[in-house]
């Protein structure tokens, strides 16, 4: 990830912030008088799918506090506790369905070539069905907010899965080459001794390390990329035409309603062959990162934009938003000017 110091806060780029073309604030899936009725019309099926999610989702809480309880989760699974865990993936796809997803997938056969290799698994972020998504796809384990764990059955599910909880701290201090205080590892530490030990199920990461609009790549983290081991690039490509599922800075009960109440959410997964890192990207996990980048790039047709999770927070600290018909940027008087263009350099915050 291209780091920003207090020197660069002068960049232009934090100066002349355009919102009207931001992968943080949707604006080209509005909510028109055609949507509104459908919606409407929508309601009743909604509160069903919503029923039987809930009723998928406490079965897959139930089967992985089962196949948790009484185990330390930082150990490996014996096989009848892994088998209750790749069941409940089962779950984790009918609740897609549930909720009106519809799930095409190319290149499964690349998942088994994968797993052969001892590779990493990589996705772009787009919503919060890509947790569900990948529970089902891969049935792997992550790298979580440790605040996720204490989601209501959520957060049981996410435990069997054997996570790498990491808190904003942590992310922080490594980013500001800090030690981890009484030699605990660092998170990119945990992250390679995971990714190279095969008695776990495959570690899966996001390495955009925040989620935009779909329509463009992010900048990448190099986190997943510092163990230099081999790569299962999974691109995800949700439909937008009347709703975009991506997770942007939105009033998530609206934006959920809005999700239950389509007729169906379009889902296109292409998984790729593996990609095995040569001896200078496994040196240099800045030159792997940028590679794999530009392999999404091209896979899914989509513009590279130098954005990242820093421009998503200095959005949220100006008060910056879409409007709940999704037609106009929000902010107090004074951030956004007639143009649309914002200036964030007061809000970026300044590196520990």
């Amino acid at each position: 990830m291209v780091q920003v110091s207090v020197e660069t806060h002068k960049d232009a780029r934090w100066q002349r912030y355009d919102t009207k073309h931001s992968p943080f604030l949707e604006l080209q899936t509005p909510f028109t008088p055609g949507e509104a009725v459908k919606t409407a019309i929508m309601v009743p099926v909604a509160i069903l799918r919503c029923m039987l999610a809930l009723v998928l989702l406490i079965v897959l809480a139930g089967l992985s506090f089962i196949a948790a309880c009484g185990w330390p989760l930082d150990q490996p699974f014996p096989p009848w506790r892994r088998n209750l865990v790749v069941l409940g993936s089962k779950f984790a796809g009918a609740i897609l369905l549930a909720i009106g997803c519809r799930v095409r997938v190319r290149g499964w056969e690349n998942v088994v070539k994968g797993r052969a290799a001892g590779a990493l698994g990589l996705f772009n972020h787009t919503s919060y069905v890509d947790a569900v998504v990948m529970m089902w796809l891969l049935t792997p384990s992550g790298v979580s907010k440790a605040s996720n764990a204490d989601i209501p059955l959520l957060g049981t599910c996410i435990k069997a899965f054997q996570n790498i909880y990491v808190s904003r701290e942590s992310i922080d201090k490594e980013r500001s080459n800090a030690r981890a205080p009484g030699g605990a590892q660092s998170v990119s530490q945990m992250i390679a001794a995971r990714a190279k030990d095969r008695r776990f199920p495959m570690l899966v990461m996001a390495p955009e390390g925040t989620t935009g609009d779909g329509r463009c790549i992010l900048q990448f983290r190099t986190g997943a990329f510092v163990p230099g081991v081999p790569v299962l690039p999974v691109c995800l490509v949700y439909g937008k035409r009347c709703h975009n599922p991506a997770w942007t800075i939105v009033n998530e009960p609206w934006h959920f309603l809005r999700l239950v109440t389509q007729f169906r959410t379009r889902l296109d997964i292409a998984i790729l062959p593996p990609y095995t890192p040569s001896a200078e990207e496994r040196a240099d996990p800045k030159l792997y990162a940028a590679n794999v980048r530009a392999l999404y790039c091209r896979a899914m047709g989509l513009p590279l934009v130098e954005q990242s999770q820093e421009d998503y927070l200095a959005l949220t600290r100006a008060g910056v938003s879409v409007s709940l018909d999704g037609c106009h940027v929000v902010a107090p008087p004074g951030v956004v000017d007639a143009d649309g263009i914002a200036n964030l350099t007061s809000r970026i915050k300044k590196r520990a």
